[in-house]
């Protein structure tokens, strides 16, 4: 299986491409909670039944701003990205990173990037978004509302996403308008 961590650096090219295609966004970095935002819209099913990458990304959160994939956020914060640091609130690219590495071109790496196509399918325009307008669409999925919920029952701050809540969200959205 694909590790986690390169499919996620890999996503992040993928974004920044998406993101210098639109001009007046070029080359202005990701913040650390848009990024994780853009990996949960990439990684569920967009049609139920779709195809998602829910089986490397499989360890999701339901925290106070959206879910959270686990393993991806502690890489981010120990600095484990092959090809990005995180600064304070903002993701970039390590300088001595200019190339994308040539291992992401394998057949492996083919879903992430029909992933990102299809999310850009869906709303070309998710990239424009501020971080806290991802958490408000993240906020309107069943999955993350249930877990959350679970949560507060609980006494806790979070609860682990199942990824067949995902999976089978009836209230998938991609746009603050859906």
């Amino acid at each position: 299986m694909i590790d986690k961590i390169k499919a996620f650096d890999y996503m992040l090219q993928l974004f920044e491409e998406w993101r210098d295609s639109h001009e007046e966004l070029k080359n202005k970095p990701l913040s650390k909670l848009t990024a994780l935002k853009l990996l949960f819209l990439t990684a569920a099913p967009k049609e139920d039944g779709g195809d998602n990458l829910l089986d490397i990304f499989n360890n999701f959160y339901a925290m106070q701003y959206g879910p959270v994939e686990s393993d991806v956020y502690n890489a981010i914060q120990a600095n484990m990205l092959p090809s990005y640091i995180a600064e304070y609130r903002s993701i970039e690219r390590r300088k001595e990173c200019i190339d994308f590495p040539s291992e992401y071109k394998g057949p492996e790496y083919e879903p992430i990037q029909n992933a990102v196509k299809e999310l850009r399918t869906k709303n070309e325009n998710l990239i424009e978004l501020n971080a806290f307008e991802l958490v408000e669409i993240t906020h309107k999925w069943n999955s993350w509302n249930l877990a959350m919920n679970f949560a507060e029952f609980m006494g806790q701050l979070s609860a682990k996403m199942s990824t067949v809540s995902i999976e089978e969200d009836s209230n998938k959205r991609f746009s603050l308008t859906d």
